[in-house]
Parts: structure tokens; sequence; C-alpha cells
């Protein structure tokens, strides 16, 4: 019995793997225009500065300033960085018809061939009120459609990196970023 179970399921996967990579060749002359209109927009996005709006997919990305800081949160209890913190502020807007789910994770800094992962516990903390209140700490928040958040993103690197002149961050839409943009941080 296990192994007619065993043998249906590798069918069953055999099969979605071919219905997955089948090419429809009628479809060519689009799929040509389709990839220019993706270098196209890779083209825009490349370009972007801080205090410009980035769209990516239903998402407007706007990074209004970066600064750093050893120590980040409310006064009685702040988060020490192991590095230094890279704090990014970010005004974000859902111009989609659905919500769509934020998370610090959704942003990545960038330096030649490396890529550095934000710091959720941190950004959390960045986004603290002294009176312990949170808003918007990007953690696996819904944005509904026209509705507008800001708040802060903070990664935790080594102070060069923190200092550098050539970073970039790219900005994603949805979990597994299959849209994604790229701003570069230097004024």
């Amino acid at each position: 019995m296990k192994k007619l179970l065993v043998l249906f399921l590798a069918l069953g996967l055999t099969f979605a793997l071919a219905a997955c990579g089948s090419e429809d060749t009628s479809s060519a002359n689009s799929s040509e225009s389709s990839k220019e209109t993706k270098k196209e927009d890779k083209k825009k996005n490349k370009d972007a500065k801080m205090n410009t709006n980035v769209k990516v997919g239903d998402m407007v990305y706007n990074i209004k300033s970066k600064s750093t800081s050893e120590k980040v949160g409310p006064s009685i209890a702040p988060e020490t960085a192991n590095g230094k913190y890279l704090i990014i502020e970010a005004d974000l807007k859902n111009t989609g018809n659905e919500k769509i789910m934020v998370d610090a994770s959704f942003f990545k800094l960038k330096r030649g061939e490396k890529t550095y992962e934000a710091d959720s516990t941190a950004s959390i903390s960045a986004n603290q009120k002294e009176d312990g209140s949170i808003d918007n700490s990007f953690l696996m928040q819904d944005l509904n459609p026209d509705v507008e958040m800001k708040g802060k993103v903070v990664f935790d690197v080594p102070e060069k990196v923190a200092e550098a002149n050539d970073l970039k961050l790219e900005v994603q839409t949805g979990v597994f970023g299959t849209q994604t943009g790229t701003i570069k941080l230097s004024k």
C-alpha cells in the first residue's frame, strides 16, 4: 500500500512539474515584449534615489532618510547593535486593489556582492515610543489599498558598511519577492 501511495505521489509530482515547464510558443512575441518591459522597469528602478517614489508591483516605496546609531528603541530598554545600526525611514503605499502584507524582510541592504538582512527585533524597537506603543513595525503587517505606512527598518551591520556611500536598498513585494526595485542610499 505504501509503495502504491509513493508511486501516485511521484506521478502527481511529475505531471505538476511537466505542466510548470511547458512552454506556449504562440506567446513568444508577447514574451519578448514582457522581457523588454521588465528591462525598462529595472532600468527605471536602477537609478532610483532616496526621496523619490519607486513603484514595485502595487507598492510605492519612498526612502526618506538613513542614519546610524549604536542603539535603537526607548531609553528604558534599547536594543544594542553588534556592529552599528543603519536605520532607514521609509514611506510605503499600497496602490493595488487588495491588502498587501509588509515585513522588514522585504528590505535588503546591498553593498557590492554582499546582502544584509533587516534586523526584525531592532526594527520593532526603532518604531517603539517611550510609552511602549509601537507604530508600523514592518512585522507582518497588512496594508490595505490606498493606505500609507511610515516606519523604520534597521540593519545591524559592520561600522564600515553603515558609513559607506555605495549602499543600495532592495525592496520587494510579496513573500517570494517576485517584483523588486533598487534604491541608492547615497545623496
